[in-house]
């Protein structure tokens, strides 16, 4: 009793002192003129920002576990979050704590996710009919937890699942990336450039028609948007994430730009400046950004993102800069003395989910994964949506030399500079072709050569970007000084006496754990040592999908059955009994996955009091009856009574 205690004080005095550290961070945030300060001196920005942004991460992640029961020291990828795998809600999460190399279990957010998958590609319209954004979050979550989606399990036939093909570039085989608008074929260019995925000649789309068509929805004040006529800061950012691969590309482009109504031609990089002016205009005074006519944290979170994937300091470009006030300050309106973030400081009705006094999920895991971004801009790693191995230091110096000699050409260029613009291209051409979009300030480069007549002979980066076919992302914790992520799996003594420990009556609520063994075992270096346990886990995710299925029959009966609720009669007597008795036999945590059982229970009393109505009808008509018959029978005995006296008195 007195451990529990102690341990009970122990976690109140962390969860108090979090709360503190927290607040301190949000005043620290909030003050233009204290912030100033420190971004006078390049390097304490540097070296203070990364650190501070890394307690923000933290503190969100604490706060979502926090709203499922989790305790802040345990992981965050358990079974109550990863029931939610697959979906949107359990999806973001994922990605922005691996990106940021935070420590969880990121092993069974694989294993849980590869059986969803599995389940869905046996579904006719597998992960989604019209969204292709399914497989693009999925594909990124599964990369930021050290993966590959290119070979998630099989489908219903046996072929193997690659969600990259299926999503990005043959996505058009059965609905097009552009199904669900702009979303579509932004998405589906982040994905294909997650690992620079080699593109088959045979695609159905390619890194040219995905670009085109998201060229073709630029807008006439540079931007783009959804569905409206005016640029939105959210569409506007994501259109500059997929696009910032290419900003170095020479190609152009020659579209019909649907709000113009007219062909014109240009290179992605004329956009994409196109459109980072347009989002300095929709900054506001406070240094947020708002959409649909309210000011909130997600669009400045995306805003943050698309900079860091240009290479453009948030803190430091004074088209960024409003009154005093960086995205950050912006950002920092909507963080609660909780760790989360809210999505807007008013009430929005066209978002009633989102209360203006609560943490959002949405809004906090936006947050999140836009100072994932900004920790690896200032940090030297590689953007937000870039899953490769990260760059030796060989690599990183080469592109850095660079960079520093064409801060070396002057503004104003001469015949006289020739020589050293030609030496610096060289340079800038050794560097591989799906590196280059590092080389942050090239276009100073590439616009001194258009001015002196230099001709650039880059190659078409679409062509050439594409590198691999497969491929798990790297997890590189930002916390622990780059430390990579393990990837070799061992399946340990302890794993053993925890599958052990699994109860002989297995329920869903260890179908986490089950698969996590599975998966773990079946990719363990030391497989062979534990072979006799996979028949036992094999047989536990047997009787757990047996399970699962049972409760996916009960709730349709429920719905088969049971509506209308006004025409429940004595007839579906049978049928509701036979509900309860199945929800009976489930266990008390799978009861809980029954859908409106209280209708069931409601039906059940309706029909036992029309039973009852019955029986009383009943036993009131065979007391009429019998009453009736006596009272007839009475009668009957008089009239006789009174023949006989009449007969006797004649």
């Amino acid at each position: 009793m007195k451990m529990n205690r102690e341990f009970i004080t122990q976690n109140s005095l962390l969860h108090w002192l979090n709360k503190i550290i927290i607040l301190i961070l949000a005043i620290f945030l909030t003050f233009p003129s204290f912030r100033s300060v420190t971004i006078a001196d390049t390097n304490d920005v540097k070296e203070l920002d990364s650190d501070l942004f890394l307690e923000l991460i933290e503190g969100i992640i604490q706060w979502k576990k926090m709203t499922i029961n989790t305790n802040i020291n345990a992981p965050l990828l358990n079974n109550t979050f990863l029931e939610n795998a697959g979906e949107t809600t359990g999806d973001w999460y994922p990605l922005g704590m691996g990106r940021s190399g935070y420590e969880d279990d990121y092993e069974s957010y694989l294993a849980v996710i590869r059986e969803v998958v599995e389940k869905r590609y046996k579904q006719e319209n597998k992960l989604s009919d019209s969204k292709a954004t399914e497989w693009h979050r999925i594909s990124l979550a599964i990369l930021a937890s050290g993966g590959d989606p290119t070979n998630m399990g099989n489908d219903s036939s046996g072929k193997p699942i690659n969600l990259i093909a299926e999503g990005t570039y043959n996505r058009g085989k059965t609905r097009s990336l552009g199904a669900q608008g702009l979303n579509g074929w932004i998405w589906g260019l982040i994905t294909l450039d997650s690992m620079r995925y080699f593109v088959p000649e045979k695609a159905y789309d390619t890194r040219q028609s995905m670009i085109i068509e998201i060229l073709k929805m630029q807008l006439t004040d540079g931007g783009f948007s959804l569905s409206k006529s005016t640029s939105d800061p959210d569409m506007t950012a994501m259109a500059i994430q997929a696009l910032a691969p290419y900003y170095n590309s020479e190609e152009s482009y020659t579209y019909h730009q649907k709000a113009r109504d007219k062909q014109v031609t240009k290179k992605v990089r004329d956009v994409i400046n196109e459109a980072v002016e347009t989002l300095s205009e929709l900054q506001l005074d406070g240094g947020d950004f708002e959409s649909w006519e309210t000011p909130n944290s997600e669009s400045t979170a995306q805003v943050i993102v698309a900079l860091t994937s240009l290479g453009i300091d948030p803190l430091k470009d004074e088209r960024f800069i409003k009154n005093g006030n960086t995205v950050i300050h912006g950002i920092s309106k909507y963080m609660m003395e909780d760790g989360g973030f809210i999505h807007s400081e008013s009430f929005d009705p066209k978002n009633p989910s989102s209360l203006p006094d609560e943490s959002n999920t949405m809004a906090s895991e936006q947050v999140m994964y836009a100072l994932v971004a900004l920790v690896r801009y200032y940090e030297n790693f590689r953007t937000l949506y870039d899953f490769r191995e990260e760059m030796d230091n060989d690599l990183k110096k080469q592109i850095e030399s660079i960079k520093q000699s064409i801060e070396t050409i002057p503004d104003d260029p001469h015949e006289a500079d020739i020589h050293l613009i030609k030496q610096i291209f060289n340079d800038y051409l050794n560097v591989p072709i799906e590196e280059r979009s590092y080389v942050f300030n090239y276009y100073k480069l590439a616009d001194a050569m258009e001015k002196l007549g230099i001709e650039n002979t880059s190659e078409p980066i679409t062509e050439h970007i594409g590198i691999n076919k497969e491929g798990k992302g790297t997890i590189v914790s930002l916390f622990d000084n780059g430390k990579i992520h393990a990837s070799d799996i061992v399946f340990t003594e302890n794993d053993a006496v925890s599958v052990s420990n699994l109860p002989d009556k297995i329920t869903t609520e260890y179908y986490v754990d089950v698969v996590t063994y599975i998966e773990k075992l079946e990719h363990a270096s030391n497989k062979g040592d534990y072979e006799q346990l996979l028949d036992e886990l094999t047989d536990k995710k047997k009787k757990i999908e047996e399970i699962e299925n049972e409760i996916e029959l009960i709730n349709q009966a429920i719905l088969d059955y049971l509506y209308p609720f006004s025409d429940i009669g004595i007839k579906d007597k049978e049928k509701v009994d036979d509900i309860v008795k199945r929800y009976e036999a489930l266990s008390t945590y799978d009861r809980q996955k029954i859908q409106n059982y209280e209708d069931v229970e409601k039906a059940e009393t309706e029909i036992n009091s029309l039973i009852r109505a019955r029986y009383i009808m009943i036993g009131v008509c065979l007391i009429i009856i019998v009453v009736g018959f006596f009272y007839i029978k009475h009668i009957r005995k008089r009239r006789r009574e009174k023949l006989q006296q009449k007969m006797i008195e004649d």
